[in-house]
């Protein structure tokens, strides 16, 4: 089939122009994907029958877009005509990761089920359970869970799941997380913890359930040696300071001083 200047063919244009039929009618009369040339986009958001697989010349797969946008159906479409599941963006995000951020909840259980590695991560190895986390989508992350999702999988800077969920004020997520075995002692490169974190973000609820569950009040960081009582105090969280006085019997002594 012949190419437009820019490499566009007439099955290109079609399926970004969202036209089902006439995707249909040119593959089934020989159309060829041809994933070299600057294809913009092939499929139809929504509707399976439209989507094979093709990349646009950005990266965006549109196994990965279908994922993003929580299209079930399209994702079995894309799948069954030679999609490939682990297929990433240059930063390495794989479908079952934007699936997992967005939380889509059918898509990665679809995803999981054919296979799609659970670990799979970002150039900075975030993976799909760190990114439920981080976005508190709860049944996303209990699923992921419930399928052997490594728990303590952390980022390059060593976050972990429960870090990223303290640390964007997740409650709920902390929670579960806790409860599913959750190191609550794990800290980053940098030393800092969840409940560090969480004093620092000024999240009193998850200051209060991490101390519950044994965290430890006077773990400091690596860097400037501090405690959560001290950052806290330096961000101006005044009620988590007034609970780790009360509540931790915590310090505000740098190792430094």
């Amino acid at each position: 089939m012949t190419a437009g200047p820019e490499g566009i063919t007439a099955l290109h244009a079609a399926a970004e122009k969202g036209h089902q039929r006439t995707v249909a009618l040119l593959l089934e009369n020989g159309a060829e994907v041809d994933r070299k040339t600057a294809v913009r986009t092939v499929y139809i958001l929504g509707d399976e029958t439209a989507v094979y697989g093709a990349a646009s010349q950005e990266g965006r797969a549109a196994l990965y877009i279908a994922a993003k946008r929580g299209h079930v159906e399209v994702v079995k479409s894309l799948l069954e005509h030679g999609g490939d599941i682990e297929t990433n963006r240059k930063n390495g995000r794989t479908a079952i990761v934007i699936a997992s951020k967005k939380g889509n909840v059918e898509v990665v259980k679809y995803l999981a089920g054919r296979g799609a590695n659970l670990e799979a991560c970002r150039n900075d190895r975030c993976t799909p359970l760190y990114y439920a986390a981080k976005k508190g989508h709860v049944e996303v992350a209990q699923f992921l869970i419930d399928s052997t999702a490594a728990l303590e999988a952390s980022s390059i800077d060593g976050t972990t799941p429960l870090m990223i969920a303290a640390q964007k004020g997740r409650p709920v997520m902390v929670e579960v997380l806790i409860d599913r075995g959750a190191n609550v002692e794990a800290c980053r490169k940098d030393g800092c913890t969840a409940l560090y974190l969480a004093a620092k973000m000024g999240q009193l609820r998850i200051v209060k359930l991490l101390l519950e569950h044994g965290a430890n009040a006077d773990a400091r960081d690596t860097i400037l040696g501090i405690t959560p009582l001290a950052v806290a105090a330096i961000e101006g969280h005044l009620e988590v300071v007034k609970h780790l006085l009360a509540n931790a019997h915590a310090s505000f002594t740098s190792t430094n001083q």
